[in-house]
């Protein structure tokens, strides 16, 4: 087990890169909204599979984290990572809970932004399952011969 300067050097630094990583999905997912809109199935696709690259580092980020707070002896959640800020050094606390904040912010923007584009998408498929199947829209059409 490496010691707990070094773990503690790891966490923060990967948390200075995820608040840059969030940034950066943020910023994936309002282009992949333009691309919906705009149903660019072909830039899509490579933007999609980007997004899932990016997600990886971000949950390997964050399995990270869980790992190295269980190994300082604290819980693998806020308040454990609230109780490891609070024991650093005054400067470095105040970046370390800057940090964390903005990934905190960021979660919630990358939430929101995941759910427009998944209500668009919703929206699309019963465009296209309209198009495509207009005897489903009647409940009480006659029946087909």
């Amino acid at each position: 087990m490496a010691d707990s300067n070094t773990l503690i050097k790891t966490l923060l630094g990967e948390l200075k890169q995820d608040v840059s990583h969030y940034q950066q999905m943020a910023n994936q997912l309002k282009e992949q909204h333009n691309l919906l809109v705009n149903r660019d199935n072909q830039a899509l696709t490579p933007h999609n599979a980007a997004m899932e690259q990016l997600m990886a580092t971000l949950n390997q980020h964050a399995a990270n984290r869980q790992t190295i707070l269980n190994q300082l002896g604290t819980t693998a959640d806020n308040q454990g990572m609230q109780t490891l800020l609070a024991k650093l050094p005054q400067p470095i606390q105040d970046q370390a809970k800057q940090w964390w904040q903005q990934v905190y912010q960021l979660t919630l923007t990358c939430q929101e932004l995941n759910n427009t584009n998944g209500r668009l998408l919703a929206q699309q498929k019963q465009l296209i399952d309209r198009l495509l199947k207009p005897e489903q829209q009647f409940c009480y059409a006659p029946a087909q011969p």
